[in-house]
């Protein structure tokens, strides 16, 4: 199992800006990417507070230069790799060139709102115990509309309690609404490289154990999900479920002893089950293949009775579905059979 990768101190590198704000991307999509750079330069303090790049994946049709000077002239900077880093090369390189003080790494097709860096910066800027900060979010489809909204952790801004154990039993943290220390990285590394989708709970999970996070339950951001992103083409063939178990095995490791057992399998049940959800959606599409896949990966991370009972109603639903084909096709096979020998005894 591979190690995180350090990440290197920048002491000694001269004035520092308080935030960075770093747009990883990789074929970006224009106008994603212009709303996402739009919604962060619309609360710019400017350069000597803030430093804003966007660090490209070498993208095939290259960096997305002419499409951010036209939208910010030279006040973003736009770098791009030599070779392809994937999600966690990336994201590393992402903390590696930041400057300032605190971290955000924003996704090119993600949204923040008015106030959320004023808003954070004034809560935490004298709180040395902090490593992390977040807002509450929302997710939104590949039009803007709104579909669901994160869980309120508690009713005022404030530090968060007995906050290791619940980021562990569940993901609970948007990659947009959460700003890092720099220095909490370069104690704890940077994200893990055998990790491909449960890779950023992990490390609020890595970050958890070692610092405390500020929480603030204003909704100021927005997640996008849409069919072209990581998260959606990897929610085939039980890759994101396998990789999601991989990650409990990572993260229950960081918990007390007498808490490890009984979180590991509350947290394997929840992710089985909603593992067997997304199975019946991609069957419901037609994706066979990848629906049998996620389900496969769901039943092997936990034999629970609960997970047991829906892998039973799943095979139940899916041979149903099967038959009523099945059926239907001799339906119509019956049907054409007819009507040829109609017209034959008309002829």
């Amino acid at each position: 199992m591979l190690l995180p990768p350090l990440i290197p101190d920048t002491k000694g590198s001269g004035a520092r800006p308080y935030w960075s704000v770093m747009i990883p991307t990789y074929n970006a999509r224009a106008d994603y990417l212009e709303e996402a750079l739009r919604s962060v330069l619309q609360q710019d303090p400017g350069p000597k507070q803030m430093q804003i790049e966007v660090v490209d994946d070498c993208s095939p049709h290259g960096a997305p230069v002419k499409l951010v000077h036209r939208i910010a002239g030279d006040r973003v900077a736009v770098h791009r790799e030599p070779k392809n880093n994937g999600l966690a090369g990336i994201w590393n390189r992402c903390i590696e060139r930041a400057r300032g003080e605190w971290v955000h790494i924003l996704h090119q097709d993600d949204v923040m709102f008015p106030g959320f860096y004023a808003s954070l910066h004034g809560n935490i800027k004298n709180m040395n115990r902090v490593g992390a900060a977040f807002c509450r979010g929302l997710v939104m489809d590949d039009v803007g509309s709104w579909l669901a909204l994160g869980d309120i952790e508690r009713p005022t801004a404030g530090m968060l309690d007995g906050w290791l154990p619940k980021i562990c039993e569940s993901s609970r943290i948007l990659c947009s609404s959460i700003v890092v220390r720099r220095q909490a990285y370069e104690v704890v590394g940077g994200f893990r490289r055998d990790l491909c989708f449960a890779l950023d709970w992990e490390m609020w999970c890595r970050l958890a154990r070692e610092f405390e996070f500020w929480y603030e339950p204003r909704v100021m951001c927005a997640y996008r999900t849409h069919k072209f992103s990581t998260t959606s083409q990897l929610a085939h063939s039980g890759i994101r479920v396998r990789d999601t178990r991989n990650a409990i095995s990572i993260i229950t490791s960081y918990l007390p002893p007498r808490l490890r057992q009984q979180i590991a399998a509350r947290t394997r049940v929840t992710y089985a089950l909603a593992g067997f959800n997304t199975a019946t959606a991609l069957i419901s599409k037609g994706k066979i293949n990848e629906g049998l896949a996620e389900a496969w990966e769901s039943l092997k991370c936990s034999q629970h009775f609960s997970v047991v009972r829906r892998a039973l109603l799943f095979c139940f639903w899916v041979l149903r579905r099967v038959f009523g084909r099945l059926l239907r096709a001799r339906s119509r096979l019956g049907k054409d059979d007819a009507s040829y020998i109609s017209v034959e005894t008309r002829e």
